[in-house]
């Protein structure tokens, strides 16, 4: 015990280090994030379908192919467009996706912490919000990816901030409110599942402030604006219909959730979650907080309810898209340290929080010794053997693997959209789609791995002309 006793004495600085409030924990707060980072990307993290995905939107919008008319794809308009600018100033590499992403991490946790600190929500200044905050995006290997889920989080956590702002004010709510709307419009426009927040925000605003109806619908209001420009730009290029049908109304299709997704998140988020509801029961129970303080930590828990219910709307359950969860999750796991004042007890169990944590989600990437937790198998883009040297393949089905080592021709990115054209050759708009995409940008090897192929031929005999079959479901242009 007495070892024991030293060895924490000795490990005490590194939590009292964050309970200090000044410029040098910016950059240590930096610092962590760059040794996580060097850690967990030196080997190269598995790539994920997804994360190919958004790369293939990059390269393709680059390609002069519009978004939801000749790229299909359900992924939100402004992180499309975010991912072509990376694709035309970086370049279509992984790394770059994921270096861009610790940088967004870096601006959210300054973003929680300031919101911390300027609301008093606890009633000292520190940066152990924004540590918490690091270790919790750590807790996958996929929240390190640049998800657009991960991209509008950060306008999220402004909305956050601006409701509560809003609770603190002692004068009533101002009209400066519409803030909040328009912060969750544009996280809208980065991840769709967003647009729940506007829910929580409404209700908030009635449980905890004065606004009245007119301010009510100028959140409203402010919610549907950046959203109504983005459609009068799609409209203006005569692609408006293409906007609402592809990705406006209409919401991700559900996967089933499976034991090995079930699997998945526990393994990552069980640990955290018991800390945090510690933190619940500590912060709820503190004698010293103001009624403004109660109402906004009474806020964060409705936002972690909202923020599941997002997580389910996502269709996809990976632990990344529970991304909005990581801040009421990283606020209660704060509070569990700041009410924690025994000598050495927070340290160690900070220290083993972390080391646990940063284990956990290394297991779930790679490998130690050959022991390996495999997270998110089913999403990984495997290696694939097949090379067509250069020539640009289209493939139907799920599988994009192929497009990791082969440029992909046509712009159907996902199969749930692409399969209404090629499951119903008998439509006339679908075999005019086909014929347009086709022509446009013309595959040098089709992959028909869902056998489709032969019916869209028998129906554009023209197109059926100009390829040979050269394997099983396998075609060539002549």
């Amino acid at each position: 015990m007495r070892f024991i006793y030293h060895f924490c004495l000795k490990i005490r600085p590194l939590l009292t280090f964050f309970r200090i409030y000044s410029v040098f924990q910016i950059l240590s707060i930096l610092f962590i994030i760059v040794v996580i980072r060097i850690l967990f990307f030196t080997p190269q993290l598995p790539l994920l379908a997804n994360e190919l995905e958004w790369m293939l939107i990059g390269r393709k919008l680059n390609e002069d192919l519009f978004l939801y008319n000749e790229v299909l794809t359900q992924v939100a308009p402004l992180s499309a467009y975010f991912y072509q600018l990376i694709d035309a100033t970086l370049g279509h590499n992984q790394m770059v996706y994921e270096i861009i992403a610790a940088g967004v991490v870096y601006l959210q946790a300054l973003l929680f912490n300031f919101m911390i600190s300027k609301r008093n929500l606890f009633n000292e200044r520190n940066y152990i919000g924004a540590l918490l905050y690091v270790v919790l995006m750590s807790v996958s290997f996929d929240l390190m990816k640049l998800s657009p889920a991960l991209l509008a989080n950060t306008f999220v956590l402004l909305a956050v901030n601006a409701v509560l702002s809003q609770i603190e004010k002692r004068d009533g709510v101002g009209d400066d409110v519409f803030e909040t709307g328009l912060f969750i419009g544009l996280a809208t426009l980065f991840h769709h599942p967003s647009f729940i927040f506007i829910f929580w925000a409404i209700l908030t605003l009635f449980l905890y402030t004065g606004i009245n109806i007119r301010q009510a619908f100028m959140v409203i209001l402010a919610f549907i604006l950046p959203i109504f420009f983005m459609y009068i730009f799609f409209y203006f290029n005569d692609k408006g219909g293409d906007f609402t049908t592809v990705w406006l109304l209409n919401l991700n299709n559900f996967v089933k959730l499976t034991l090995l997704n079930i699997r998945d998140i526990l393994i990552v988020y069980t640990l955290p979650v018991m800390l945090s509801l510690m933190g619940v029961a500590k912060v709820l129970r503190g004698q010293r907080y103001n009624s403004f303080q109660n109402r906004s930590h009474q806020a964060l828990l409705i936002l972690g309810i909202f923020a599941l219910i997002a997580f389910l709307l996502s269709g996809k359950y990976l632990p990344s898209h529970l991304v909005y969860f990581i801040i009421p999750l990283a606020f209660y796991c704060a509070g569990f340290f700041v009410h924690s004042k025994k000598l050495f007890v927070p340290e160690l169990v900070f220290l083993l929080f972390f080391g646990t944590v940063i284990l956990v989600s290394y297991l779930g990437a790679k490998n130690i010794f050959g022991v390996s937790a495999r997270l998110l198998a089913d999403y990984r883009v495997k290696e694939n053997e097949v090379n067509f040297e250069g020539k640009r393949i289209f493939i139907t089905g799920r599988n994009i693997d192929a497009y990791r080592s082969n440029d992909m021709a046509t712009g159907y990115l996902s199969w749930n959209l692409a399969r209404r054209d090629f499951e119903n050759p008998d439509n006339y708009l679908s075999i005019s789609n086909i014929y347009n995409n086709f022509t446009k940008d013309m595959p040098e090897v089709i992959i028909d791995e869902e056998g489709v192929m032969p019916d869209v031929f028998a129906h554009i005999p023209g197109l059926a002309t100009k390829y040979k079959k050269i394997g099983k479901n396998t075609y060539e242009l002549k």
